[in-house]
């Protein structure tokens, strides 16, 4: 009461002034805990509104991290020629470790076609041998399955690409005494049935000869490694197989 009477007592400002006084001194150990409280409460508030902004931001950053990584990814840094070609994503894998096979993220829908051609932007990858509407399997270029024509970039010596169910990669039917030797280029040649002639496939690492096979090998350290890809170029492309179609009628 008599608190009351002291407040009441004065002008405004006075009665402001007394109020503030007894908020300093008397009062204060019960008004500065809410006060603390309340401060508290409007810290928490500006931590979830900070930690939202940051969970955006770095949302932005990644995707665009992801565009950037798309542009690079469809750099070829070869002559391609001027054939067609889309960006695919590797979604998933198909069969054995050694064995497997790529699924990529573009199908019928993207007028992919059986046989198309599959590269990177350092060389091939491989070719496609399935296609849903919205997906197709791209059989890669050290699957025991996958046959190449290849070629020397220095002196066009022709051979076939084989790879072993361990991935390693081989140049095959190389004549005894032919012109190749440890550091050449291979590319793909003009009688590969999937790729256009000259694409990078990879170098030889060893040459491998045995007096009692009729043809020696090449072993091939290729440019790209299938499993650490995440991207691949899709080329939409055909080769022109109308020379088969005469020889038939002949």
């Amino acid at each position: 009461m008599v608190l009351a009477v002291f407040l009441f007592l004065g002008s405004n400002d006075d009665r402001l002034k007394k109020a503030q006084f007894l908020s300093d001194t008397i009062y204060f150990p019960l008004v500065n805990p809410i006060h603390k409280f309340n401060a508290l409460l409007n810290l928490k508030e500006k931590y979830k509104i900070l930690k939202k902004e940051h969970a955006k931001q770095t949302i932005r950053e990644i995707k665009l991290e992801n565009k950037l990584v798309e542009i690079e990814n469809s750099k070829i840094e070869y002559e391609t020629g001027n054939y067609r070609h889309l960006l695919a994503d590797i979604i998933g894998f198909k069969g054995d470790f050694k064995e497997r096979c790529l699924i990529i993220n573009k199908g019928k829908r993207d007028n992919i076609k059986l046989n198309y051609p599959v590269i990177s932007n350092d060389g091939i990858v491989g070719k496609i041998i399935s296609v849903s509407h919205n997906y197709s399997i791209v059989l890669p270029l050290d699957n025991s399955k996958f046959k190449l024509g290849v070629m020397s970039k220095r002196t066009h010596l022709q051979g076939i690409m084989k790879s072993d169910i361990f991935g390693n990669s081989f140049m095959t039917l190389i004549k005894p005494g032919s012109d190749i030797k440890v550091d050449d280029i291979i590319v793909t040649s003009q009688i590969s049935s999937v790729f256009p002639k000259g694409f990078p496939v990879g170098k030889v690492i060893k040459l491998i000869e045995n007096p009692a096979d009729v043809f020696m090998s090449a072993k091939i350290q290729t440019f790209i490694n299938p499993s650490e890809l995440d991207q691949t170029v899709v080329l939409l492309y055909e080769k022109d197989k109308s020379y088969e179609e005469e020889f038939k009628d002949n």
